[in-house]
């Protein structure tokens, strides 16, 4: 133990090892040292007697030197401590509140003050519109577009405009004040417009709109006409006409009575909007029901179209009383009615000459020209048509320029003047090739090509008749190179043979005639007949 300490036993006391507190003797190879240094024991009259290890070191020059701290920190270091206390000062005590908003979602945060101020219907609606998505959504399943749409419930500028709106609208339904609820979900509606992928909100603010109407009996009406005509447009929109009609009805019989008082922001009354809207919307559902082509829904569409020029009428709207006569017309025109197509047609004809509108003047022409050839009546259709092409050629509209040629191409090919079929089957193929349609260069090249045949084969025929040396010749020119050389006269080698007929012949018009004369004759002696039959069956009842 000396040997590896320095020392003996005596002097490892002293220095204040307690032997007694060892666990090894004092043979052992180490000790250990206790954790309080004890005074050394000597004599109390001489201080300065004893050792020195736990007296201070005086300096040389007698002044105490201060203490050097072992961490002492710089000036940069104080100054950044400084700033972070100010700035700590600064900051307020966050209370379990403020807390909860950064933890939880937006929705939360705003759901949980709505409930907080007192607004439970309004926390209803908003969570039963988002449950409505979510549940639509998951309907659709994670394939459908709807999923690549963002949730409601995410779109906080939308949340916050809810949440003013619907606490808006029920304080003043607390008050009663409808109109202002009304006015408040209105807003909330016409915010969500111009989107559409949020029309399914507009739709179920207009709906509400419409329940608090009913609930203002002040106003005689306007609110709850009002909201009757914004779900018909909804309905509308959504393609559900039937139930959009119901709506309009009732807008237009809450109108009926008010025509000179009530007035939209634009200064059109009421009636008069009620009137256009039923228009609209009985014109889809008769046009609708035209196209199934079923006897019982052509009646129906007649139906429904008178109605819906009626309420044209009453709108004292002349383009949209002219309109609603032509769609009429039309449904005539495909239920063989044609006389009264015809009435209903010129009145359209008539009205677009009043306005000075060209285009509906050319629709009209053309309607026109098709019955009048339905009816057998060529002269007539050929001179429609071509006012339909002037009007065209004028105005600058090529699409329906192309139409007009097309059509008088058919009029006069099926007339047997092949000549101007010709013509204006290559204006129709030539605008039609410079608009870039291919269906229609399709059709009309085609057509021209028939005409160019039938113009043809008449001189054609004349050739194979004649069969000289000329006409020989052009023949076989025309069936290795297709050089149109017919037009040229033929030499009058034989008798009579540059005078010959042209096939096919134009139809002779006294057959016509005669034909007619005897529809007629025919038509009288039927007429004949049935008067002598209803004569006898009176005077088998009298006897």
């Amino acid at each position: 133990m000396e040997a590896r300490f320095g020392g003996s036993k005596e002097r490892w006391e002293r220095l204040g090892y307690c032997a007694s507190l060892l666990p090894y003797s004092v043979n052992k190879t180490h000790f250990v040292k206790m954790a309080a240094t004890l005074p050394p024991i000597g004599n109390s009259k001489n201080n300065n007697s004893g050792p020195s290890y736990g007296k201070p070191k005086l300096p040389p020059g007698g002044r105490l030197q201060p203490m050097v701290q072992i961490n002492a920190k710089g000036k940069r270091e104080r100054l950044d401590e400084e700033k972070s206390a100010v700035l700590r000062s600064h900051l307020p005590l966050l209370r379990k509140q403020d807390i909860a908003k950064f933890r939880n979602s937006y929705k939360h945060n705003l759901c949980l003050d709505m409930l907080t101020e007192g607004y439970h219907l309004s926390f209803c609606e908003m969570v039963n519109l988002i449950r409505q998505q979510m549940d639509r959504r998951e309907a659709a399943g994670p394939e459908s577009f709807l999923w690549q749409k963002p949730v409601l419930k995410d779109q906080t500028e939308k949340l916050d405009l809810m949440k003013t709106y619907l606490t808006q609208a029920e304080a003043a339904s607390r008050k009663g004040d409808w109109a202002s609820e009304y006015a408040s979900r209105y807003e909330l509606a016409q915010v969500f417009k111009d989107n559409p992928d949020d029309m399914w909100l507009t739709d179920h603010f207009f709906h509400t709109c419409l329940e608090v109407a009913k609930k203002e009996h002040k106003d005689k009406g306007k609110l709850q006409a009002e909201g009757h005509c914004n779900v018909g447009l909804c309905l509308q929109a959504n393609r559900s006409y039937r139930e959009a009609a119901k709506h309009f009805e009732e807008y237009h019989r809450l109108s009926q009575n008010n025509k000179d008082e009530w007035f939209s922001v634009n200064g059109t009354s009421f009636y008069t909007d009620a009137c256009i809207r039923l228009n609209n919307i009985y014109t889809i559902i008769g046009t609708e029901l035209g196209r199934t082509g079923e006897e019982e829904d052509n009646e129906a569409s007649l139906e429904i179209l008178t109605q819906a020029l009626e309420m044209a009428k009453c709108s004292q709207d002349k383009k949209l009383e002219g309109e609603a006569s032509y769609m009429l017309g039309i449904a005539y025109q495909k239920n063989n009615q044609l006389d009264t197509a015809l009435t209903h047609l010129f009145n359209f004809y008539e009205s677009c000459q009043g306005d000075s509108n060209s285009e509906g003047i050319g629709t009209a022409c053309d309607a026109i020209a098709k019955i009048y050839a339905r009816q057998g009546n060529k002269e007539k259709s050929v001179e429609f048509l071509k006012r339909f092409v002037e009007l065209t050629e004028k105005t600058g509209l090529e699409k329906e320029y192309c139409l007009a040629c097309h059509n008088l191409g058919n009029v006069c090919n099926s007339v047997g003047n092949y000549d101007e079929a010709t013509e204006y089957f290559s204006k129709a193929y030539n605008i039609s090739r410079a608009l870039g349609d291919p269906e229609s260069t399709n059709v009309n090249r085609v057509q021209y090509g028939i005409a160019i045949a039938h113009r043809m084969m008449g001189k054609f025929a004349n050739h194979v008749v004649i069969g000289d040396k000329t006409c020989m010749s052009r023949l076989v020119d025309w069936k290795s190179v297709r050089t149109d050389e017919f037009s040229k006269p033929i030499p009058d080698t034989v008798p009579g043979a540059a005078h010959h007929v042209v096939i096919p012949p134009p139809p002779p018009e006294v057959k016509d005639k005669d034909k007619e004369e005897a529809q007629e004759e025919g038509a009288e002696e039927d007429l004949g007949l049935r008067e002598e039959g209803e004569g006898q069956q009176d005077d088998s009842t009298e006897s």
